[in-house]
């Protein structure tokens, strides 16, 4: 669904700011602190109903009482407001409650500072991504995700004040095997986009894998881990064996990218990833997301960015970016242009 407006009052930098957007290119263009970053992490709100940062979540513009966030797209209107701990979302004059929902009204794919190195950066960041993908191609990957987390989160209450056996590891291990196996299912499915990817920017034909690893013992169950870790849990108070440790391997000649490849090189292979999973969804026939690239030109030579640009073009997407400069965008590239400055919309220009 594409965005056409967006309004945002009282977040952190900006006190009221209105754009009318472009089908495809949106750079966001200014000097560092100008409000290009509030712009896209305004959008990753309305969209998921939480900001990207970690950290302290202090989001009001000083001496405001509360933000105010909202989008038309098409003839449907989403808006959010946050109040201290209270928060309205409404689509359509409807109220929602859950920010579940909001994933499938306003599909997003984030990269920002916090995950753009994340081939290179923990295990949940990798995870993250991975699961973000499979929920767009799989109906019921995002109703078995939630089951095992309640049920992790019952059975790390259960075991501070444990007493009998855990009711919780049948179901625990039943989610967590099926969360398991629809990774497996999809890397299967996702690897072939992103070997041609990779071998068209790198021009080699290194054989390039994927791989995720379980999170629990290799060999065993997941309920057969969960009893084996038993006491160590109990002990820890928390839930040591599940998909929730589970970690996404990127493989090239069959050593782990990461001993291989430069800091360059594995942005660029992260960048593939992430389009190898758009070429998947937009394959299965669903919503292509709205794509947010805050930083666009870092640690990128110009040759990467114009091949970046050219897999997005390729299909179609609409594109919110920013750049510190104009000149960090690729040479005739067509969409809207918003110089910001302090917070506030100084010009914009069509190109």
């Amino acid at each position: 669904m594409t965005l056409e407006s967006l309004q945002i009052r009282s977040l952190r930098c900006i006190q009221d700011l209105q754009l009318q957007t472009h089908s495809r290119w949106n750079w966001l263009i200014g000097a560092n602190g100008a409000g290009k970053s509030t712009v896209l992490e305004a959008l990753h709100i309305l969209g998921t109903g939480q900001t990207w940062r970690h950290g302290p979540r202090n989001l009001l513009r000083d001496g405001e009482s509360e933000y105010l966030l909202s989008a038309r797209m098409s003839d449907h209107f989403l808006a959010l407001r946050r109040r201290g701990e209270e928060r309205e979302i409404r689509y359509d004059g409807e109220s929602i409650h859950s920010a579940w929902e909001l994933l499938d009204i306003l599909p997003l794919q984030s990269l920002h500072s916090e995950n753009s190195h994340f081939v290179a950066g923990t295990a949940e960041d990798r995870r993250r991504i991975m699961d973000w993908g499979i929920y767009y191609v799989d109906a019921h990957y995002g109703q078995i995700f939630r089951e095992y987390r309640r049920a992790l989160a019952q059975r790390n209450a259960w075991l501070k004040h444990p007493h009998g056996q855990s009711p919780w590891d049948a179901a625990l291990a039943a989610a967590g095997e099926s969360i398991q196996q629809r990774r497996q299912d999809y890397l299967i499915h996702v690897e072939p986009y992103l070997q041609k990817l990779w071998a068209a920017w790198s021009g080699s034909a290194d054989i390039l894998s994927l791989h995720v690893q379980t999170g629990w013992k290799e060999g065993l169950s997941l309920r057969e881990s969960l009893l084996r870790d038993l006491g160590s849990d109990r002990e820890m108070g928390y839930t040591h064996s599940g998909p929730h440790r589970a970690n996404l391997v990127f493989r090239i000649r069959q050593k782990l990218a990461l001993d291989i490849l430069s800091r360059g090189q594995l942005r660029v292979l992260g960048l593939a990833y992430r389009m190898a999973q758009l070429c998947l969804i937009q394959e299965a026939g669903f919503q292509l997301p709205v794509i947010l690239i805050d930083d666009f030109a870092a640690e990128l030579d110009p040759s990467a960015r114009i091949w970046w640009l050219e897999q997005l073009n390729l299909l179609g997407v609409q594109v919110f970016a920013a750049v510190t400069a104009k000149d960090q965008i690729p040479a005739g590239e067509a969409g809207k242009q918003f110089y910001l400055a302090h917070g506030q919309l100084e010009k914009e220009s069509d190109q």
